[in-house]
């Protein structure tokens, strides 16, 4: 049930850095000092579901989800939810202490259909060294980047060698590694012609990803929204988010499938300023 305005519900359980609240899509486990994610969650009760709301009419029971830098499991949870116990959602999260949250996460709900791994995704298998960051901080643990220097190590695969036999959507959220986790996933792309949900939100990085996508095949469209929502769960009226710049994503389908009702990207050399001011010409046209 949404909460009244001016009701944002109490935490369930504080410890240290970490509190737990009922949120949209189950309950939740996050980090209360996290800029961003655990922000949403303690204000709103929800993280992005604008995506959520769109990715939900991609996905049916039974089907294969693989996410690509799940963070605390924000999405995992509910993708694992949408597919029902016949499905499997296999979620990768290279940072420790977030990959232990999401592994909590996913127990907190009950999920038995989650694989959750410890790993980086790339185009072949190694090793890449993530930032020990003090969870105690007020940081935006969703955007960590791997390092050169001291952090904690961690193996990256390619989604090629899971070896799956169906994929419904590969989503896909690692701060710049896009492309390369395309390339290791073209035999499952290929194979499988999965949805693909990919961050696109730089100018500097998007040639480099539509050049991947369009290799493949596939049409793409940008997602482009708030990170706040009017109608958020605990319906707060407080948009602490409007000074950042909205979520950026592209939705890829395969074109022998075809798919309408979001923005089309025009070539490699679009990006989502360009997108944007397309949808505000329209809107004002």
């Amino acid at each position: 049930m949404i909460s009244e305005p001016g009701s944002i519900p109490a935490r369930l359980l504080e410890s240290s850095h970490m509190a737990v609240k009922k949120c949209r899509h189950g309950t939740m486990m996050y980090n209360v000092n996290d800029a961003f994610i655990g922000r949403s969650l303690d204000l709103y009760g929800e993280w992005c579901d604008d995506e959520v709301f769109l990715l939900d009419q991609m996905l049916r029971p039974g089907d294969t989800v693989v996410d690509v830098g799940a963070n605390i499991g924000t999405h995992t949870v509910f993708f694992a939810g949408k597919v029902t116990a016949q499905g499997l959602v296999i979620a990768f999260e290279p940072q420790r202490l977030v990959y232990q949250t999401l592994c909590g996460n996913v127990a907190l709900n009950g999920l038995t259909n989650v694989m959750c791994m410890m790993a980086a995704v790339g185009d072949a298998r190694g090793q890449l060294t993530f930032p020990s960051l003090d969870p105690r901080a007020t940081l935006n643990f969703g955007a960590v980047r791997a390092v050169e220097g001291p952090g904690e190590s961690v193996d990256v695969m390619p989604i090629d060698d899971l070896d799956l036999r169906s994929c419904a959507l590969i989503k896909i959220d690692v701060e710049g590694m896009e492309a390369k986790v395309i390339a290791g996933a073209r035999q499952t792309i290929a194979r499988c012609r999965p949805v693909l949900f990919l961050e696109n939100d730089t100018v500097e990085r998007s040639r480099e990803l539509l050049e991947a996508v369009f290799a493949l095949d596939y049409q793409a469209h940008w997602q482009i929204a708030s990170f706040y929502n009017r109608s958020n769960f605990f319906a707060n009226p407080d948009n602490v988010f409007a000074r950042f710049q909205p979520e950026a994503n592209l939705v890829c389908v395969p074109k022998e499938c075809g798919f309408q009702g979001l923005t089309p990207v025009l070539g490699i050399d679009d990006d989502w300023k360009k997108a944007v001011a397309r949808i505000i010409a329209s809107s004002n046209g």
